[in-house]
């Protein structure tokens, strides 16, 4: 057996010694980790809701170190099938060996980034999102939005790659069930109209056979009157033997020539549809070390790729970061800004805070080292009993 043998192999994202090696407490997570961690969210956790993609490393790395638009249209071709359905694109990124998380909502048109060591991927993230709008949007012509967010910070230097799993799986899970809460309020919201519009219809068609049934009591109490059967004009709503035979005779018409009645279902009795959350055993990921081998580098971008637009541009804090301007015109260029950002959450039918992610949001990174060894290993002993 080699020293860096295959441990698993899992819908085609392999785990080898090494891999697995980097779960250990202080290790530097692996690309192929990532990518496997991806694959069975997708595949597992995820599958029943194709909204969310998980972008490959390798993949990422592509686009994001693309030095022209050449790579960036070819692989946007390749992936046009399945970026189609898409709303949700979560991409790991790898600059100096340092991961953090880029996040597209196609909803508002924004990328988010997340870093778990301050600012340390900001600029690469900036530059890189031009390339991935080339891929991701590649006939959008009104620019996109850029967003740098407060994210809870590592304390070590290696558990960048457990944050980016972490979060990563977190707004995944947000985002699904904020997806279906909103499909099951609609559907109750339809199913209360469709409740109405035959209570309305009911009520209509109880009018309509009141009426008929005052007009048949009328015209029988005008031959009872001439007969003499009614001789007080107190007793004329009393019913005779002509009343009622004409009374059964006009039900007995409108069942022949009428619809039957439509039951009527009270809006309280309406069973509630709140979303549901995912079930899952899993909790929360958290990173290792990254890359090793690719270069550290980044070519400026080219004329074929445009800054982000600065709308938007904020979140977290850092000592380098010059003062804050008070003047009127950039407090009303922040209002602006933040107003225009409630209005895109707000059309894309999620909550004001919903990309906040705090500590309280994810797992410990060290528990989640040792979920996903186990996982591993549980994913393998199936594989190998279903082998033999």
């Amino acid at each position: 057996m080699t020293a860096d043998a295959v441990v698993l192999d899992f819908e085609n994202a392999e785990v080898r010694t090494s891999d697995y090696e980097s779960l250990k407490p202080e290790g530097w997570l692996t690309g192929e980790i990532i990518n496997f961690y991806w694959t069975y969210l997708e595949r597992r956790e995820f599958r029943t809701e194709p909204c969310v993609l998980f972008l490959g490393t390798y993949t990422a790395y592509r686009i994001s170190n693309a030095e022209s638009a050449a790579v960036t249209d070819n692989i946007s071709a390749q992936l046009s099938g399945e970026l189609n359905h898409r709303q949700l694109i979560l991409i790991p990124l790898n600059h100096r060996s340092h991961w953090s998380l880029l996040v597209y909502c196609r909803l508002t048109r924004t990328f988010y980034h997340y870093d778990s060591i301050s600012k340390h991927n900001r600029n690469f993230a900036e530059r890189a999102a031009g390339r991935f709008l080339r891929v991701l949007e590649p006939k959008l012509k009104d620019g996109f939005y850029f967003k740098s967010m407060q994210t809870p910070q590592q304390n070590n230097d290696y558990d960048c790659g457990i944050y980016v799993l972490a979060i990563a799986e977190e707004l995944a899970r947000r985002f699904i069930n904020n997806k279906r809460k909103n499909r099951d309020q609609k559907s109750a919201h339809v199913r209360k109209e469709r409740v109405e519009e035959r209570q309305a219809a009911y009520r209509m068609d109880a009018k309509s056979v009141d009426a008929r049934g005052r007009g048949a009591v009328s015209r029988d109490a005008g031959i009872a009157k001439d007969t003499g059967v009614l001789r007080d004009a107190s007793m004329a709503h009393t019913m005779t033997p002509s009343m009622s035979a004409a009374h059964v005779q006009q039900l007995q018409q409108r069942r022949n020539h009428s619809t039957p009645p439509t039951t009527r279902v009270p809006v309280t009795s309406l069973p509630a549809s709140p979303g549901r959350a995912l079930a899952s055993d899993l909790l929360m990921p958290r990173f290792g070390k990254p890359f090793s081998g690719f270069p550290t580098s980044f070519a400026m971008y080219t004329p074929d790729y445009y800054p982000p637009e600065p709308l938007l541009k904020g979140g977290g804090s850092s000592s380098t970061d010059p003062a804050p301007d008070k003047s009127r015109n950039a407090r009303s260029s922040r209002e602006d800004r933040v107003k225009m950002e409630e209005q895109m959450m707000e059309k894309a039918g999620l909550p004001r805070d919903f990309w906040l992610v705090t500590v309280e949001d994810i797992e410990y990174p060290h528990c989640m080292r040792r979920r996903i060894r186990t996982l591993v290993f549980d994913l393998q002993r199936q594989t190998h009993k279903y082998n033999y």
